[in-house]
């Protein structure tokens, strides 16, 4: 598994799917202004953190009372070829949850550092 190309489908795809509303909650513009538009890390403070991560959390979970069973593919491996693998079981609604994922992911990490 190439994770650093994996990594770079992923972003490309997310900023794409941001860029053509696939993820319109406003509550997440600071993360996607630092992510891809050079925002200062410093643009984000903890509080805006915490709101961030409570919506994505209250995303996934809606997600996940959709699709009952999504979580069963969750544990597989993603490649090269098929990046939301793991995704598959939230059908139409797996590369937003994958994007919710990565946001909860990534700005966990943030908040360590500010």
């Amino acid at each position: 598994m190439d994770y650093w190309k994996i990594q770079d489908i992923f972003r490309e795809r997310m900023k794409m799917d941001y860029e053509r509303g696939i993820i319109s909650n406003p509550t997440f513009k600071p993360y996607f202004q630092w992510k891809f538009y050079n925002a200062p890390i410093q643009s984000l403070n903890k509080q805006m953190c915490y709101k961030i991560m409570k919506e994505a959390q209250k995303e996934l979970e809606a997600l996940d009372n959709k699709y009952p069973n999504a979580q069963e593919q969750v544990l597989v491996e993603p490649t090269i070829d098929d990046v939301w693998k793991p995704y598959k079981g939230y059908d139409t609604d797996c590369y937003l949850y994958s994007y919710l994922i990565g946001i909860e992911n990534e700005i966990t990490n943030i908040m360590m550092m500010i």
